[in-house]
């Protein structure tokens, strides 16, 4: 037989490939080793799981640089949020801050008391009005039920004639922002007091 038939022989022979095998072991659990055995393929066949293979690799590699670009261009995204999530906020509180600075100017001169209350007034209306924009609303607090979800009791007076439990006094308001409570109310509330209690039991 020729050289270059022999050649031709072993090119379209059978080429080994080692395969790992993980055969089963006691109660259908794979050996605590895995077996490596030695199959035999056709070359066309080995060839076409290389490129099978090769394909597969050229995929996985796509998709992982598409997945880190679609990272990067989300947190950059997300950076931008956060960097102008108050740009409005702001934007509609410059008016407010223009008037209070006119306000200021004007509380040089006495003679216009009047116009400082009223610029003073003005700058509360508008920056209720843009909180108010936002989702921002006071809670309710005055002549209500104390509640200790959007209350905060710092303190006791004698109930007169409310009911134990009435908010009576409002010492700092509470918010809500979009319905969750920003801020609790502080307040006072109806209720017994020491000297009220040595009162009645005298």
């Amino acid at each position: 037989m020729s050289d270059s038939r022999k050649k031709k022989t072993a090119e379209e022979g059978p080429v080994p490939v080692e395969v790992r095998v993980e055969k089963e072991g006691y109660g259908g659990q794979p050996p605590e080793e895995p077996v490596e055995e030695l199959v035999t393929l056709p070359r066309q066949a080995y060839d076409a799981l290389k490129g099978e293979v090769a394909d597969l690799k050229d995929r996985y590699l796509r998709l992982a640089a598409d997945f880190d670009n679609y990272r990067k261009r989300v947190e950059k995204e997300r950076e931008e949020i956060v960097c102008y999530a108050n740009e409005k906020l702001i934007a509609d509180l410059l008016p407010i801050l223009d008037n209070l600075e006119r306000a200021l100017s004007a509380a040089l001169d006495p003679g216009r008391v009047g116009s400082i209350l009223e610029g003073v007034r003005m700058v509360a209306n508008q920056l209720h009005s843009v909180l108010r924009s936002c989702g921002l609303e006071p809670v309710e607090a005055l002549g209500s039920p104390f509640d200790p979800e959007l209350h905060e009791a710092v303190g006791v007076l004698p109930p007169g004639r409310h009911e134990e439990g009435t908010v009576m006094a409002e010492l700092q308001k509470g918010y809500r922002l979009k319905g969750k409570v920003l801020r609790h109310s502080m307040v006072q509330v109806a209720g017994q007091t020491a000297g009220n209690s040595d009162e009645g039991e005298s």
